[in-house]
């Protein structure tokens, strides 16, 4: 069977944007080999260059492939950024939904929303900020799921309302099989993420914050007066002196949030976290305490809204630090078109998590040492 065949049949639908007398190396293996490279630790074009330059022996003998030489630089660079943006994206979650285990039957997976900034992609020349991209994350998979491009740093915009269903195409026959449990954290929070939310049957749960003042302070005075659906509590303790007691309460709030929310708020959680500290130093305790609001589309048990709002950070944690810290996003000054790049991140790092690897930086250099690794991945 041939290395990740997978891979290469869903990188196959991105359309070529050469004319037909321009196809030295074909597309399908040279997006491969890119994703290749960046398992095998390049974070850049030269960086691809390189590792064509280095593995083109094995690359032909593993892929069946007759390529004399690794493309010049600015020929790769200039491919990867005339391709297509959506037709790559939709090749990224064609593959990423294959990747994802089978769901337990009625489970609702928890699906994170929340923005990341590509830092490094600013343009002062060109009067460019640095570019935005709302990613959805399968939580409990670790598996990214969709891309979608976005102005500020937010889960409001329309992208929000795009990516409800991030691993269902608009072709699928059963695009709605498996309902879908999201948590976005959110800056405002997107009534038309809701709308959407509801018109797809998903669940979505989003945070409400004080920079919406007149839903914040609705939502509070109605739980205030109400007397909880249901509770759950928690005792989190970890080696560094710290204990987290999270207690959820759910309201049913259908209804009492006003006509402008009404059929798209129907419950609200309530999560007050207590959490003592330890110094170190005096061997004593203090507390500190928080309490959040979340809206929710649904009324949930309070243990299950609980785990979908703790599972949402594992997109800061397994996604987003993870690309900043173990691939080096941030640092990246790639400008012309960023997102392009990411994606090409987002398929390797897929491929890491779905092979159950958990020290990212450790496996990229095992896969520069040795270069029969990175093409030995059960699940690609």
């Amino acid at each position: 069977m041939v290395p990740f065949s997978r891979l290469l049949v869903a990188l196959a639908e991105v359309p070529d944007p050469r004319r037909a007398q321009g196809k030295r190396y074909p597309l399908p293996y040279l997006l491969l080999f890119t994703v290749l490279a960046l398992l095998s630790g390049a974070e850049s074009y030269r960086g691809i260059i390189i590792f064509l330059d280095q593995r083109l022996d094995l690359l032909n003998d593993y892929f069946g492939v007759t390529l004399k030489r690794a493309p010049a630089l600015n020929t790769l660079r200039n491919l990867l950024q005339s391709l297509d943006a959506a037709a790559l994206e939709s090749a990224f979650r064609d593959h990423a939904r294959g990747l994802l285990p089978a769901a337990e039957a009625g489970a609702k997976p928890v699906i994170a929303l929340d923005g990341k900034t590509l830092r490094g992609s600013f343009d002062h020349l060109e009067d460019r900020k640095a570019a935005q991209a709302l990613m959805a994350f399968a939580s409990e998979a670790a598996i990214l799921l969709a891309h979608t491009e976005i102005a500020e740093k937010t889960n409001d915009p329309k992208g929000s309302a795009e990516q409800q269903d991030p691993g269902c195409r608009g072709d699928d026959p059963h695009p709605r099989a498996e309902r879908r449990h999201l948590h976005g954290r959110c800056h405002a929070l997107p009534k038309k993420a809701f709308q959407a939310a509801r018109d797809t049957e998903n669940v979505l749960i989003a945070q409400v914050k004080a920079n919406q003042p007149t839903l914040h302070d609705t939502l509070k005075t109605t739980c205030a007066d109400l007397a909880p659906r249901d509770r759950h509590s928690t005792v989190d303790r970890n080696r560094h002196g710290r204990q987290e007691h999270r207690l959820i309460e759910t309201f049913d709030v259908k209804g009492k949030v006003g006509d402008e929310w009404d059929g798209l708020v129907a419950a609200v959680a309530r999560v007050t976290r207590l959490t003592w500290h330890k110094d170190t130093k005096s061997g004593l305790w203090h507390e500190t305490s928080e309490t959040s609001l979340y809206a929710s589309l649904e009324i949930l048990p309070a243990a299950v809204m609980g785990n979908a709002i703790r599972l949402h950070w594992g997109i800061e944690n397994r996604n987003n630090y993870v690309r900043d810290v173990s691939l080096n996003e941030d640092a990246s000054r790639i400008r012309n078109k960023p997102a392009t790049f990411a994606r090409f991140r987002s398929f390797a790092l897929n491929i890491l998590r779905a092979n159950a690897v958990s020290n990212i930086r450790r496996e990229l250099y095992i896969n520069a040492l040795n270069p029969e690794q990175a093409m030995a991945y059960a699940v690609t």
